[in-house]
This record gives C-alpha cells, sequence and structure tokens, in this order.
C-alpha cells in the first residue's frame, strides 16, 4: 500500500497543510497532468469553496499528505469503498510518477 491513509470520497471538503486556510472540495481523483513535460499524476483535483468551478484552470490539485483537516467526508456507497480500496493498486499498475505541491 502506498499511504496508510485511504482516498477521501468525491464531495470531502478539506484544508491542507501549509495553506492559506482555504476550504477546497475534492472533485477529482487520481488526476493525470502535464507538469514540465512530462504527466504526472495528484491524488485529488479540488474547487475552492464557496466558489466552486469558476474555469477548468481552477482545479486545485494536491496529494493525501498534504490534507491537514477533513472538515466533511463526502459521499460513500458500495462502489466508493471499492474504489478506495483499489485506489493505490489502480496507481500502481499506471506507471506515472506522483505530482507534489510545493
Amino acid at each position: 500500500m502506498i499511504n496508510e491513509q485511504k482516498i477521501l470520497p468525491l464531495g470531502s471538503v478539506v484544508k491542507l497543510k501549509n495553506g492559506d486556510g482555504s476550504q477546497l472540495m475534492i472533485i477529482a481523483r487520481a488526476s493525470i497532468i502535464e507538469e514540465k513535460r512530462k504527466e504526472v499524476y495528484y491524488d485529488y483535483g479540488s474547487v475552492l469553496i464557496p466558489q466552486g468551478m469558476l474555469a477548468p484552470e481552477a482545479v486545485y490539485f494536491f496529494n493525501r499528505e498534504n490534507v491537514n483537516e477533513v472538515l466533511f467526508y463526502g459521499y460513500e456507497n458500495e462502489e466508493e469503498v471499492k474504489f478506495a480500496n483499489e485506489y493505490d493498486s489502480m496507481i500502481e499498475k499506471a506507471q506515472v510518477v506522483k505530482g507534489t505541491v510545493e
């Protein structure tokens, strides 16, 4: 297992370590994006609360280790539990480098 902390469900609201106190709602997971001319993945893609998605480029990417506090735990059904349980093995198979938050 890559990380002992399970992946959070969509709709979860968090604050980040070393952040400015903004609340972020998770809207995507395992997003692969291009950074510095190479593909990387992030555990989460999110939007600011209360603004939401103002534009596609306004998605904030971060990883499990960047979460300081979970303010709201998102929707969870059987499919979500299965996805969370398989997340780390899915990521390992993808062979994409993990992005880092500076």
